[in-house]
């Protein structure tokens, strides 16, 4: 997140410019700087001085909000790493990402406490634990605040009432600090507490500290087991100055964060748009409504919004307007599963800014689909952003030439340094996807995650190995064609893997579906089967959805039988991945009864 340093600055230059927005808070850079240095000097009272043998970091389990910015604004400032986490994932899986990461430091929200504090791991009993939250107030001038509740217009969530800037007593961010919740007691998640209000209680430092480490992580969702990146934080201004002349960010946008800051693409978009001087929406209802009350509200010029947020934006009448009527120049969401109707909808209801991001936690933002492009090539589809090559290798590991498919490497100032416990798998001969022992090579060439040195014209380069499979035409446009690793134990297969590819990317590019998923799967009631949602564009226009994608199954994997079923939603993570075990528990048991019923019928008519 952005250093106190460059809010000081913009404090300095526009001092009554809003710099963060989240509900009815609103701070300005002023504010934002007493936050961030109030904050940081509660921090240092209560971390060990001087240079710890032990890393000092920071994890948050939280929703983006205006304590979250500041608390993060603060870590960044002590040199003090501040990694996101999926709250979201099951118990088993938290505790080894916290066990790996030993953190000093938690920042967590009231909705994930329970979580943390079933959460056992050897470090556990020695983290300092802070709220976020100040509900049970004892002030009762301030509103607790009730995330997710009825509220904002009954539109998915009371967020931030406290009113800081306008307010009628004229109460600053320090008077804010008396509405704190107790530390509370019970749980078993760290020996010391404390609110992030008291830490806002804090007089700030005359003097900031040394940088603890200069180094920032993130957390790569899914896989057989947690895994950590790493990256020098000096490679982070390339990357902002990379990003700031391909969207042209300056001071005077409004940039909507509408999906969650433990996702690496927000967080970084968050970060750029903060140090160039761009004010901050802040959203964590995901609701249509709210989102498109704010673009207009807010003047909101550029924005990330999450894909299942996106969809729903989407289809709400409120968006309608936003293309006449708003300011929105730019909108970024993760697109590997977003198809044709995603795209075409956008652009009549939002304007020509729907860009579709490739990004994967190891590689960052390697590659956009812009507005332009989607309008004459297929989904999957992107080029290379600033700052970042896109190398086509093939089995050996050799740079393939354009139009010629294989394994996608990039190389640029977001490509991560390496894993977090990179020493312990090199002891351990294994690969980073879990799957191979030693050698560090599959069938598709270097092993994911691997690095390798390149010469694709520019000179050497050092190239980092994803598990992806593209293609690169001659205008420089790279087409995903399936994935190398990573794949489920059903589909080891890689001619039917690399099948069921593209039959998800044919499907996407139909105009007649909303959405739609390909999933595989192998169970007692379906057999060796394809299970294929959809969406239809319209209520009454199934029929041509359950046409279109039996065809398409037939045509691209006649080997398998497909069982196609029309719902009204498909589940997406924030970063853009496809929920598959809740689509499967809700859209099975449906098909399983279908199924019998066939069964039953041909049973009586062959009686």
């Amino acid at each position: 997140m952005i250093k106190i340093e460059h809010i000081r600055r913009h404090a300095t230059a526009r001092p009554e410019a809003t710099a963060v927005v989240d509900g009815d808070v609103r701070l300005s850079w002023v504010e934002l700087a007493d936050a961030v240095e109030r904050c940081a000097a509660g921090l240092t009272a209560r971390l060990p001085e001087g240079r710890p043998a032990r890393p000092v970091r920071a994890v948050f389990l939280a929703g983006p909000r205006w304590e979250l910015a500041v608390a993060m604004a603060a870590c960044a400032t002590l040199g003090i790493p501040c990694t996101g986490i999926d709250p979201a994932q099951g118990a088993g899986r938290l505790a080894r990402t916290l066990a790996l990461l030993d953190p000093r430091v938690v920042f967590a929200s009231g909705e994930h406490a329970s979580a943390l504090d079933g959460t056992e791991w050897s470090g556990a009993r020695e983290v300092l634990r802070i709220a976020l939250d100040h509900e049970d107030s004892p002030d009762p001038g301030v509103p607790p605040r009730h995330e997710g509740a009825e509220g904002a217009g009954g539109a998915g969530g009371e967020r931030g009432t406290e009113k800081v800037r306008g307010a009628e007593d004229g109460a600053g961010v320090r008077d804010l600090a008396g509405a704190g919740v107790g530390a509370g007691d019970g749980g078993r998640f760290g020996l010391e507490r404390a609110r992030f209000y008291d830490l806002l209680m804090s007089e700030p430092l005359r003097r900031l500290p040394e940088p603890l480490h200069r180094e920032s992580l993130a957390v790569v969702p899914g896989g057989p087991r947690p895994r950590v990146t790493v990256r020098g934080t000096a490679a982070e201004g390339r990357a902002l100055l990379d990003l700031v002349d391909e969207f042209g960010f300056d001071a005077y946008d409004t940039h909507l964060v509408a999906a969650p800051l433990w996702q690496p693409l927000s967080l970084q978009l968050a970060r750029t748009l903060l140090t160039v001087g761009a004010g901050v929406v802040l959203d964590a209802t995901g609701d249509a409504e709210v989102l498109a009350a704010l673009v207009t509200a807010e003047r909101v010029t550029t924005a990330v919004i999450e894909p299942g947020a996106l969809g729903r934006l989407l289809v709400h009448p409120d968006s309608g307007p936003l293309a006449r009527t708003g300011r929105l120049r730019c909108v970024i969401t993760p697109g590997r599963h977003l198809g044709r109707w995603t795209v075409d909808t956008a652009w009549k209801r939002l304007g020509p800014v729907l860009h579709l991001a490739h990004i994967t936690p190891e590689a960052g933002l390697g590659a956009l689909l812009t507005p332009e492009e989607s309008l004459v090539t297929r989904m999957r589809t992107g080029r290379a952003v600033l700052g970042t090559t896109v190398a086509v290798l093939d089995g050996t590991g050799a740079v393939l030439p354009a139009g010629r498919p294989g394994r996608l490497a990039f190389a640029g100032p977001q490509v991560m340094d390496g894993y977090l416990d990179a020493d312990a798998d090199a002891d351990a001969g294994v690969d980073p996807d879990g799957d191979a022992e030693g050698g560090g090579r599959s069938e598709h060439g270097p092993a994911e995650g691997e690095f390798v040195t390149l010469d694709t014209g520019a000179g050497e380069r050092r190239f980092l190995v994803t598990g992806d499979l593209g293609v690169l035409d001659e205008r420089g446009r790279v087409t995903l064609t399936g994935r190398a690793g990573g794949v489920t134990a059903p589909v080891r297969d890689l001619a039917v893997d690399a099948a069921l590819f593209r039959l998800e990317s044919d499907l996407l590019n139909l105009p007649c579906l909303r959405d739609t998923a390909v999933v595989r799967v192998s169970l007692p009631t379906l057999g060796d089967a394809l299970v294929v949602p959809f969406i239809a564009v319209a209520v009454g226009r199934e029929a041509t959805g359950y046409t279109a994608l039996r065809t398409a199954c037939a045509r691209r994997v006649p080997s398998i039988p497909a069982h196609v079923i029309a719902v009204d939603h498909i589940p997406y993570s924030p970063t853009g991945r496809i929920e598959t075990a809740e689509l499967l528990r809700a859209v099975v048991p449906i098909l399983t009864l279908n199924l019998q019923l066939e069964q039953t019928v041909h049973q009586e008519i062959s009686a």
